[in-house]
């Protein structure tokens, strides 16, 4: 769904064990990341159920076994509610992207800084759908820390086309699925012209 608004999304693989994690690791190369995916459990970085920048086999393998432990049954293999997930490790500014549909205003989307310090910065910016390319980019340098994305102190520029390009994909997806009540991309990562979205929840 994500490839038809031109939405990249990290390459990613659901796995049972870690063999599997292995031969991913092996194709798309280090490092990598490790995640437990469960509709049950929030905050996971905090719980540590995230484990970031894995360089090599002995981590993957030593990460697998922290997270089966808070499978429940302690079993090998992730149950339905409790999933496991690798991807290739993305790097760069971390950004947040998401949308809600609001009932009085309809599909709202919202772009700022993101990671795991979205809700303390709090600089996100509200938009209302449909959004084209040139309101997504007037949008996106309201945000506070528009210069991080201009390259601050040394830092790779930010295409804010591509940012723009993104976020209006967001709109129209909202538009176009009226079944969609909210989106929800963080973090999103920024390097350069290099952008991809790492963690995606759709509702």
């Amino acid at each position: 769904l994500l490839k038809k608004y031109q939405i990249p999304l990290v390459e990613s693989l659901l796995i049972e064990n870690a063999e599997q994690a292995v031969v991913f690791a092996g194709k798309v190369g280090y490092p990598v990341v490790l995640k437990l995916i469960s509709s049950d459990v929030l905050h996971k970085v905090d719980k540590g159920l995230v484990k970031l920048n894995l360089q090599n086999e002995q981590q993957l393998g030593a990460a697998w076994k922290e997270l089966r432990s808070f499978l429940p049954g302690r079993s090998e293999a992730p149950s339905s509610s409790f999933q496991v997930v690798i991807q290739k490790q993305a790097a760069g500014v971390e950004l947040f992207m998401g949308m809600k549909r609001d009932k009085s205003f309809g599909p709202v989307v919202s772009f700022g800084l993101g990671g795991i310090f979205v809700e303390v910065l709090n600089d996100i910016v509200l938009g209302l759908c449909p959004l084209d390319k040139n309101q997504a980019r007037e949008m996106i340098k309201k945000i506070k820390g528009y210069k991080i994305l201009q390259g601050y102190r040394g830092q790779p520029k930010i295409d804010i086309e591509k940012l723009a390009d993104i976020l209006a994909g967001v709109s129209r997806l909202a538009m176009e699925n009226e079944s969609i009540k909210e989106i929800d991309f963080n973090p999103l990562f920024a390097d350069g012209n290099n952008i991809i979205v790492a963690d995606a929840k759709i509702i």
